[in-house]
C-alpha cells in the first residue's frame, strides 16, 4: 500500500475500531458524558488511571454472548416487568439494547467488573450504581421495554403513533422492539438524560404518543410556572420556571421510578397528582383544600380505583378527580347552560337514557355517571314516599315534575321567581352543588368538589325536621325563589306561611329538588329526616299519603304531618 500504510498497519487499524466498538463520532461523544468513565470523564464516578473510553461498555475480544461486543458478563436475572390495564404489548424480560444498558443500572454489578479489563492496569473500585442513575430489577415503575412495537399494537390501543411514522430520531431496536435506546442514545448527551430528542412541551413523549384533545388541552397549553411553594410538580432536571406546557406530560407522569407503577403517575397518593399544582401554586386557584371541607366528594376513599377503562356501568363505587376531569382533554372553554364546560372535555358519562357516552355534551350526564345508574347505599339520606334515589329517575323529563336540568320546567305558570330566572330557565347540578364560597366569587375555584353545607351545596339549605324559617336557613332556595313572595302567601301561590313559617316545616318535607315521578311541583312527601325521624304519615283513617293538584296554587291533601291530619285538607 501507498504512504507506508502496509497490510500491518491496516490489521492493527481494524482492531482498534473493533476495540472502540462505535464510531469515532460516538467515542468522541461519549468522552463528555457521564459513561465516560476513564480518567478524563466528566463525571463524579471515573478511574484514576489510563484506561480508555469504551473499554467499561465494549471489547473486541472475549465479549458476553450477546450484541454490540459486550464487555460486561449478564448473569440470570429476573426483573419485576411493568403491568397496566391499558397494555396491550406483550411485555417480556429485558432484551437487546435494554439489558446491555441494565448491566450497569439494574445496580446487580459494580462499574469496573469487566470481562476483559485494560492490560496491566489496575482499575479503581467505583462499585454500583447508586442514586437517580439506579433503576434496579423492580421495573414495574418504569416505562415498558423490550416489546414488540408494530402498527398492529398502535392498531389495537388508538393512541399510539404507527411506528412506520415515527421521526427518525427514536430507535427501534431489532424487529422493531422499544428499548431504553429508543428514547435514549448512550454516546451523547446534548439533550442531558441521553434524550435523543429534546421534550420540551412533551415532544419526545408525543412522538409516539398521540393522545387524544391533548393538543387542544389547559396542560399542554397553560404558561403557568411553580411559585416556588410547596412540593415542586416538576422532574429533578426541569428548570424551576418551565411552565406546565413546557412540562406537559412530565407534570403528571415519570417515565422512570414513577409515584405509582400503573400508569407512571408521579405522585404516590392518587389526588396528588392533581392537587401537587392545584393548591394554588401552579394553577391559580386552589381547589386542593375544597377537599378538606366537611362535604366533599371523598377523593381520599378507595384511592387507585378509578381506571382509564372502566366502563360506569360496571365499575365499583368511587370518586378521583379523572372520573369528572380527562386531564389529557380539559380546556378553559366555559359553559353555556345546560351545556358542559371544557373542564368536563372527553370524561366517560352517562346519558339522561342511561346509555355511556365518551364524551359529555351536558354537565349532568358527569354527574349521572355515579348518581344515576345505581340505588346509592350510604345510610344518611332523607326518606320519601318514592323510594328511588336514583337521581337520573328523579330528573326524567317524562317525570310529574323536575327541576329543569335535563329540560326546561313543565310549570309555565310558576311565579315568584327571582329576576334572573323565568319558567323557560334552565339550571346544572352546580346551580346547587357547588363550592360554598362561589355564590362570593372572588378566587374560589367552583364545582362540587367541596362546601361547608351538606350535600356539597353553594348555600345552606337545612332540611331536617323542624328549622325556623329565615333567610339563611333555606338561602339555596331563595337563590332563584323570592323568599317574600312565597313565606306571605302571595297571590296565585300556594299556602307557604302556614306550613314554613308557622309550623316550620322545612321545604324539603313537601318538596324532593331533583323531581318527583308521580307528582306536579316536585311534591314527594319526606317520610324521615336525615336523623331518622318521622315526619310525614298516612292519614289516620283512609291510611292515604298523597297531593293532588287543584290549579296554579291549589292542592288538596291526604296525610299526618306535625300532628295533624289530613283527610283531606285543602288550600
Amino acid at each position: 500500500m501507498s504512504n507506508g500504510f502496509d497490510a500491518k498497519h491496516l490489521r492493527w487499524a481494524l482492531a482498534a475500531v473493533l476495540a472502540f466498538a462505535c464510531p469515532l463520532h460516538a467515542q468522541t461523544q461519549v468522552a463528555l458524558t457521564k459513561h465516560n468513565l476513564s480518567a478524563s470523564g466528566p463525571g463524579a464516578l471515573h478511574v484514576t488511571v489510563p484506561s480508555g473510553t469504551c473499554v467499561f461498555c465494549h471489547t473486541p475480544h472475549n465479549a458476553a454472548a450477546t450484541r454490540a461486543l459486550w464487555n460486561k458478563s449478564l448473569p440470570p436475572t429476573t426483573y419485576q416487568l411493568y403491568t397496566s390495564s391499558t397494555t396491550k404489548a406483550t411485555l417480556n424480560q429485558p432484551t437487546g439494547s435494554s439489558r446491555l444498558c441494565l448491566s450497569c443500572h439494574d445496580g446487580m454489578l459494580a462499574l469496573e467488573s469487566l470481562r476483559t479489563p485494560p492490560k496491566g492496569v489496575t482499575l479503581t473500585a467505583l462499585g454500583t450504581i447508586t442514586g437517580r442513575s439506579l433503576i434496579g430489577t423492580n421495573l414495574s415503575a418504569d416505562h415498558p421495554i423490550s416489546f414488540l412495537y408494530n402498527s398492529a399494537l398502535a392498531a389495537a390501543r388508538g393512541d399510539l403513533v404507527d411506528p412506520l411514522s415515527l421521526p427518525a430520531s427514536i430507535h427501534l431496536d431489532d424487529g422493531g422492539q422499544l428499548q431504553c435506546t429508543s428514547c435514549h442514545d448512550p454516546h451523547e448527551n446534548r439533550r442531558s438524560l441521553f434524550l435523543r430528542m429534546d421534550n420540551t412541551n412533551g415532544a419526545l413523549c408525543t412522538a409516539c404518543h398521540k393522545v387524544p384533545l391533548w393538543s387542544g388541552s389547559s396542560h399542554a397549553q397553560s404558561t403557568a410556572i411553580w411559585n416556588g411553594l410547596g412540593t415542586s410538580p416538576w422532574t429533578a432536571n426541569a428548570a424551576s420556571t418551565s411552565s406546565v406546557a413546557q412540562n406537559a406530560c412530565l407534570g403528571c407522569h415519570r417515565p422512570h421510578a414513577s409515584g405509582h407503577a400503573q400508569r407512571l403517575l408521579a405522585q404516590v397518593g392518587e389526588p396528588d397528582n392533581c392537587s401537587v399544582c392545584h393548591t394554588a401554586t401552579v394553577a391559580h386557584k386552589d381547589v386542593a383544600s375544597e377537599f378538606l371541607k366537611p362535604s366533599h366528594h371523598p377523593v381520599e376513599v378507595g384511592q387507585w380505583t378509578h381506571d382509564p377503562l372502566e366502563s360506569p356501568t360496571t365499575m365499583p363505587r368511587h370518586v378521583a378527580c379523572a372520573d369528572c376531569h380527562n386531564p389529557h382533554a380539559v380546556n378553559p372553554t366555559p359553559a353555556v347552560v345546560p351545556a358542559a364546560s371544557g373542564r368536563l372535555k372527553g370524561v366517560a358519562s352517562v346519558s339522561i337514557a342511561g346509555l355511556t357516552i365518551s364524551d359529555p355534551n351536558f354537565e349532568y350526564e358527569v354527574c349521572l355517571k355515579c348518581h344515576g345508574l345505581t340505588e346509592p347505599t350510604t345510610t344518611t339520606f332523607i326518606a320519601r314516599k318514592d323510594t328511588t334515589r336514583n337521581i337520573r329517575l328523579r330528573m326524567q323529563n317524562t317525570n310529574q315534575s323536575f327541576h329543569p336540568i335535563a329540560a326546561i320546567g313543565l310549570n309555565a305558570t310558576m311565579l315568584g321567581l327571582m329576576p334572573s330566572y323565568t319558567t323557560s330557565s334552565q339550571i346544572t347540578c352546580t346551580s346547587c352543588h357547588n363550592n360554598d364560597a362561589a355564590a362570593t366569587a372572588g378566587t374560589a375555584p367552583t364545582g362540587p368538589h367541596g362546601s361547608l353545607f351538606a350535600p356539597i351545596l353553594e348555600r345552606q339549605y337545612l332540611s331536617n325536621d323542624p328549622e325556623v324559617e329565615s333567610p339563611q336557613t333555606y338561602e339555596l332556595c331563595y337563590k332563584c325563589h323570592n323568599e317574600p313572595f312565597l313565606v306571605n302567601d302571595s297571590a296565585g301561590t300556594f299556602h307557604h306561611k302556614s306550613h314554613v313559617v308557622t309550623d316550620q316545616a322545612p321545604c324539603a318535607v313537601c318538596h324532593d329538588p331533583h323531581g318527583s315521578r308521580y307528582n306536579p311541583h316536585l311534591i314527594d312527601f319526606m317520610l324521615r329526616d336525615r336523623t331518622g325521624k318521622a315526619v310525614v304519615t298516612p292519614s289516620a283513617t283512609l291510611g292515604l299519603m298523597q297531593y293532588t293538584s287543584t290549579g296554579p296554587g291549589h292542592g288538596t291533601c291526604y296525610l299526618q304531618c306535625h300532628g295533624s291530619n289530613h283527610e283531606p285538607k285543602s288550600y
